[in-house]
């Protein structure tokens, strides 16, 4: 008799999760921007309040948990200044050249990234079942993005949007060395510590603080650091403590598709039926990521 495990794949759970709160960062952003806020300031504070936010939690709870050891410092350093920083000034930049579109398109090229590196430094097998998920969800990913208009620059705009995805898939190969060696709320703690020190003095501050005086302004950065900082990160952290990065990596690609949604629900974009058919695609490549062989169990007598 065959029958399928009951345990609930928390790490697989986490990483979509986490996937899902990045997908709504468009309800706080495109307010910040009508505020006056620029995009590397919106960084800056995302990297401030998560970084205050956490140390408050780990004070609270366990202040061992503020303790590494220096040799272990360029795990945060890639976490935080070579994936989270340099990823958004890639991003942001490709949006600038390209269509947004097409920046979300090469942005999901990171999934790609991970799993390239992930062979040698993790020693991941790259399955026909993963490569098969892998390449329908980038396609199904590509078909939501594409409902809309179509711009690349080249070359800067091909390398910007290359760059960004190599930068947000660095996180899941220095997260997966960090959350292996250290607490969530560690890992978290760090990445955002360095994140606030590289993205501070480029964000122009003395222009910064009067927009944060504002009482709406005020909610609506410490919802973007709550909501799409915050509990993203530590979520998806934790989910790489207990998958693969290369399977966490395909796994966030449902970003755009929430961020879609959103766009839909809320904002009242445009779907149309080639996003309609990439959001199916993407839940079609996703399910075969989690389709698993049936385990033998022992035979009833």
């Amino acid at each position: 008799m065959y029958v399928k495990s009951n345990k609930l794949p928390w790490g697989d759970l986490a990483v979509f999760a986490a996937a899902a709160l990045w997908g709504c960062i468009g309800i706080f952003t495109r307010n910040l921007f009508a505020a006056g806020y620029t995009a590397i300031q919106i960084v800056a504070v995302r990297a401030v309040l998560t970084c205050l936010c956490v140390l408050c939690i780990i004070l609270c709870k366990d202040r061992t948990l503020l303790r590494i050891r220096p040799r272990d410092l360029w795990m945060f350093f890639g976490t935080g200044i070579c994936s989270f920083l340099f990823f958004n000034i890639c991003y942001m930049s490709s949006i600038g050249e390209n269509s947004l579109s097409v920046a979300c398109i090469l942005m999901y090229t990171s999934p790609f990234w991970v799993t390239a590196l992930s062979a040698p430094l993790f020693k991941e097998t790259l399955t026909p079942r993963k490569l098969g998920a892998l390449l329908i969800c980038f396609v199904g990913c590509a078909m939501v993005c594409l409902s809309s208009s179509l711009r690349l620059t080249l070359p800067a705009g091909l390398i910007y949007g290359l760059l960004s995805g190599l930068g947000y898939a660095l996180y899941s190969i220095f997260g997966k060395y960090a959350a292996a060696k250290y607490n969530t709320l560690t890992v978290t703690f760090y990445t955002f510590l360095f994140a606030s020190l590289g993205s501070i003095p480029i964000c122009r501050p003395t222009a910064l603080l009067p927009l944060l005086s504002d009482p709406l302004n005020l909610v609506l950065t410490v919802g973007v650091a709550v909501f799409c900082t915050i509990l993203p990160y530590l979520l998806y952290t934790y989910g790489l403590s207990k998958t693969t990065a290369g399977k966490a990596a395909v796994l966030a690609i449902v970003e755009p598709v929430f961020a879609a949604l959103v766009g839909w629900t809320v904002f009242g974009e445009a779907l149309g039926v080639l996003g309609i058919l990439g959001i199916v695609a993407v839940a079609g490549g996703l399910m075969l990521l989690e389709s698993r062989k049936k385990q033998p169990t022992e035979k009833k007598p």
